[in-house]
């Protein structure tokens, strides 16, 4: 499992962690978990580049949202095939976009009325 970490790559060094298919039991991925110093590094990481991402305006932070929606959107196919075997929930009823009830009432940032 990788870690961006500070704007690098990174493979855990903490405890081992692997992933089975609830249903096959088939191994669907393997790796470590951050140690406390990976932690430690990406939550300073966070704090130094927060202000920078709060004085940028709002109209460069949409554009951002949106990208990610996009391309969540683009690689609906491939995220949905990696949550159902990742829950055992069917392909059909993995991407039928079961959202927040308060995630309803937006569209890319902006409250609709």
């Amino acid at each position: 499992m990788s870690l961006w970490i500070n704007g690098d790559w990174q493979s855990g060094r903490g405890p081992a962690r692997s992933k089975h298919n609830p249903v096959s039991q088939a191994l669907l991925w393997q790796g470590n978990d951050a140690d406390a110093g990976q932690v430690a590094l990406a939550v300073t990481a966070a704090r130094a580049a927060f202000p920078a991402w709060a004085r940028q305006p709002f109209a460069a932070r949409k554009a951002i949202a949106e990208k990610f929606a996009s391309l969540l959107e683009a690689n609906k196919g491939e995220l949905t095939r990696i949550i159902a075997q990742e829950t055992g929930k069917p392909r059909w009823g993995s991407g039928n976009g079961n959202y927040r009830d308060d995630q309803q009432n937006r569209h890319f940032g902006e409250r609709v009325s």
